[in-house]
């Protein structure tokens, strides 16, 4: 038995002539896919079946295709984006505000809108432009320097917030948003990718940020960094660039630690950071090995403050801490930022290698104890990253100091310009931002390790040797 293909002509207009005879044409067709056959062939493969007439049906016109835009997703949580103006002394239309930025609603019942502590810094008196161009009188609820983020406080205004992001789940090479009133223009948006994530960079203590190449200016800080659905994923910050322009690396931070942060600036006017009393490292191959993990990926514990909560609930040096509170932990930086945005007596789960065996340890935070000082330079040291030129041993990390001030509580400590410092407080020191927010962590007294003339020594600043 033989079997014939059955061709079906679908076209968008009358493009072939009835009047064609069907097996004249069949005939072609049948000559255009096999080239090295004649219409004999044809003839011979069809046998004594008689092809009648060919049906030309028409279809409709092929629908072009969807236009792409976010549009549609962009605009709900746009109107929750808004100008935020810093004035020193009452509001005038006369007058020029201090500082401008950008901030984002949190909370629409309650007026709550989180902004950069750099942007309303100047100020002692604040307003909020509405994206459809309303203006507000705002409040400050309370400012953390730490991470660089503040909560205003406006009044009703049929108010419309932002719906948060799983950052948790956020990969580099997702599409994301950066929305502001960028350089004194109207609210803007500009789309790029998450280039990176758990990066450092800013003069804040904070060291977990969201890169992205999304276009960053002044005036950007403080308003939101949003996904491919609308959602919020971080509170735009920083850039990093020689101009002062964008250069396609912006810093966000992540959206899970400015709402927590904002959570306890709405409650109580000010955020306490906690620790658990680790001191803590990258993870290398041979931590990995030790430990039994199949990555690189955690936080090593360098050392147990003794009579801490970490030594009480049980964790040891060399544990690899990989979960916090079930989420997956990169770096010690993202282990860090997660404990400081936790609540003071808040429960802090943890899974741990040691050993080839995986633990659970279960603790609570407990608060750091600020001294007056939030930099080494107000301690009275300057100092800068080591360069090729300093005179360290290959592979050491550290800052190097660059001048010391008269009568400063560095200079009584016996800290000499030149010396390296390589830990504080039992933490290494790894780049002038870590060496000041050490610093500002620190209960009391700072303990400093520094290299000298080839040797290491300890010393401390306000306080004697333990």
């Amino acid at each position: 038995m033989k079997y014939i293909p059955i061709i079906i002509l679908m076209l968008a207009s009358n493009s072939v002539e009835a009047a064609i005879p069907a097996r004249e044409l069949l005939a072609s067709l049948y000559s255009k896919s096999n080239p090295a056959t004649q219409p004999e062939d044809f003839n011979r493969e069809l046998g004594t079946v008689t092809v009648e007439s060919l049906s030309v049906v028409e279809a409709e016109p092929y629908p072009a295709p969807p236009t792409l835009t976010y549009a549609d997703v962009l605009e709900a949580p746009l109107r929750a984006v808004v100008r935020v103006e810093s004035w020193v002394g009452p509001v005038s239309e006369a007058g020029s505000p201090k500082s401008t930025g950008s901030g984002v609603i949190i909370n629409a019942h309650g007026g709550y809108i989180v902004t950069n502590s750099h942007v309303v810094a100047p100020g002692d008196h604040f307003r909020v432009q509405l994206a459809d161009g309303r203006w507000r009188e705002a409040t400050l609820s309370g400012t953390d320097a730490v991470t660089d983020l503040a909560v205003l406080k406006i009044g009703p205004a049929d108010l419309e917030e932002i719906e948060p992001a799983d950052t948790t789940a956020l990969r580099v090479g997702d599409i994301v948003f950066a929305v502001g009133y960028p350089l004194g223009l109207d609210q803007t948006a500009s789309i790029g990718i998450v280039s990176g994530l758990g990066r450092s960079g800013s003069d804040t203590q904070l060291t977990d940020y969201i890169q992205t190449d999304a276009a960053i200016n002044s005036g950007n800080s403080g308003g939101a960094l949003l996904d491919a659905k609308g959602q919020l994923v971080g509170i735009n910050t920083a850039i990093l660039s020689s101009s002062g322009g964008n250069i396609g690396i912006g810093f966000a931070i992540p959206a899970h630690v400015a709402l927590a942060v904002a959570d306890q600036l709405i409650d109580s006017g000010e955020v306490k950071h906690g620790h658990i009393g680790v001191v803590l490292g990258a993870v290398d191959e041979m931590d990995s090995a030790k430990a039994g993990t199949l990555d690189w990926d955690g936080a090593r514990i360098v050392a147990v403050e003794p009579g801490s909560p970490a030594e009480a609930a049980g964790l040891k040096a060399d544990d690899i801490i990989v979960k916090f509170n079930g989420h997956r932990i990169k770096s010690p930086e993202s282990l860090r930022t997660w404990i400081g945005v936790t609540r003071i007596g808040g429960n802090i789960d943890l899974e741990v290698w040691r050993g080839g065996a995986h633990l659970s340890f279960t603790l609570k935070p407990v608060s750091i104890n600020r001294p007056g000082a939030a930099s080494i330079a107000e301690l009275g040291a300057v100092v800068k990253p080591l360069s090729q030129a300093d005179a360290a041993p290959s592979g050491l990390e550290g800052v190097r100091i660059e001048s010391i001030r008269k009568n400063s509580p560095a200079e009584h400590a016996g800290l000499l310009p030149g010396d390296i410092i390589l830990s504080i407080n039992n933490e290494l020191v790894t780049n002038p931002q870590v060496c000041d927010r050490l610093v500002h962590e620190a209960s009391g007294r700072v303990g400093v390790v520094v290299y000298r003339s080839g040797m290491v020594r300890r010393l401390i600043i306000g306080g004697s040797v333990p």
